[in-house]
């Protein structure tokens, strides 16, 4: 490792929270902040679905009565791969020290422990990160790129006031609809006339994002959606919850 990777190794931090449905979920985060000083705006910045396309597209959703689904893509970062450091470059490293050290020893001893240095009293290994991590600035466009690219491969077309929410026109048996997906980086809702394009959707998602966890799936008139519940209960209309 050459001293300058080293100087910019940044922390890996573990974070437990509660989620709004109560469960608990562990994270191993890059702590990417002090990444700011080399990576610019523009290859650390991802777009995300705007509230005003969120609230038209639901309004929308309830006055057709379309078929509503809610999905959560798992591992959706390392799923994506960064660009291939440069010949000569830094490459990027993580920092891990303390308890996870001692669990990745636990689990892999033969594996990790050669590896495992002593820094001011703290066990300190140093790994390369290969893939994206939540934390690293340049994961959530590396994302972006990949999942908005498998949607035009599919034949979806961006909409031109928001790259983050995609239409195609499917044909299901003898009817044409219009199929929309909006996307908040792994968390996404799609929209249609025809409940049988949704599950279909939801085979796609699978198919090429579940090998690292089933695609986690919401069908029904209640969603919770980037910190809100969508409630499409009452025909015609949908009530917003940010509580």
């Amino acid at each position: 490792m050459k001293p300058s990777e080293r100087k910019k190794a940044q922390h890996g931090l573990m974070f437990i929270t509660e989620k709004r449905d109560t469960t608990v979920k562990a994270r191993l985060v890059y702590n990417g902040k002090p990444t700011r000083e080399w990576i610019t705006k523009e290859e650390a910045t991802s777009p995300t679905v705007s509230l005003e396309s969120i609230m038209l597209t639901a309004a929308i959703d309830a006055k057709e009565g379309r078929d509503v689904m809610s999905a959560d893509i798992p591992n959706a970062y390392i799923q994506a791969e960064p660009p291939p450091t440069p010949e000569g470059n830094d490459r990027v490293i993580i920092k891990l020290q303390g308890m996870l050290v001692d669990l990745l020893e636990e689990m892999y001893p033969d594996y990790y422990t050669p590896f495992v240095v002593m820094e001011n009293g703290v066990k300190t290994l140093y790994c390369e990160v290969t893939m994206g991590l939540y934390g690293m600035l340049i994961a959530g466009l590396n994302w972006f790129k990949k999942f908005s690219a498998d949607l035009i491969e599919d034949g979806y077309e961006k909409n031109p006031y928001d790259p983050c929410v995609c239409n195609k026109m499917v044909t299901c048996g003898d009817v044409t609809v219009q199929h929309t997906v909006k996307f908040h980086v792994d968390d996404l809702m799609a929209a249609v006339d025809v409940s049988q394009i949704n599950t279909n959707f939801q085979a796609w998602l699978n198919s090429k994002y579940g090998g690292h966890g089933e695609v986690k799936v919401t069908r029904g008139w209640i969603h919770e959606y980037l910190g809100m519940t969508l409630d499409f209960t009452k025909k015609g209309e949908v009530a917003v919850d940010m509580s």
